[in-house]
């Protein structure tokens, strides 16, 4: 089994710690003060989610990625092939700015990289599920094309 890694990012509430196993199955955990945990397992297309150990519906159609928390709807939604929109209810909450090293083939946490800035207005819970919405299902869509030439183009720069 691999060391459990980790990293501290800084949120609007304080630090927000992202730990993650890479094998034999991939499970990220993220956590700060007053944040309920949220658990991962990180995939752009069969990703999952739950909070506090409660299974968290997740949805994806198009461009889009949806979580139900009660009576919360959050949506992350890819702009472009880097960046995305996070919103709870229809409001935008956050935007998040991917790298193109979370297209390498073979990444297994999409959203490891990605910056997430965020709006007035939010609350710790916010936070959990978006934060780890991003580090699930990634900022941005790229096709499997796009994704091995920005690979390469990557590291040869």
């Amino acid at each position: 089994m691999s060391k459990l890694q980790q990293r501290v990012i800084d949120g609007p509430f304080g630090p927000i710690q992202l730990s993650h196993d890479r094998w034999p199955t991939v499970v990220a955990r993220v956590q700060g003060a007053g944040m309920p945990t949220v658990t991962v397992v990180p995939d752009r297309d069969h990703g999952a989610m739950n909070i506090n150990g409660s299974n968290i519906p997740t949805t994806r159609k198009s461009r889009t990625r949806t979580a139900v928390l009660g009576d919360r709807t959050y949506e992350l939604r890819s702009t472009s092939l880097r960046h995305a929109e996070l919103r709870r209810n229809g409001t935008l909450i956050a935007h998040a700015h991917g790298s193109f090293r979370s297209y390498a083939p073979g990444r297994s946490i999409p959203g490891l990289d990605a910056k997430v800035t965020w709006s007035q207005g939010i609350d710790p819970t916010d936070v959990a599920v978006g934060q780890s919405m991003v580090l699930a299902f990634g900022a941005g869509a790229p096709g499997i094309v796009l994704r091995t030439i920005f690979f390469w183009t990557d590291n040869l720069t």
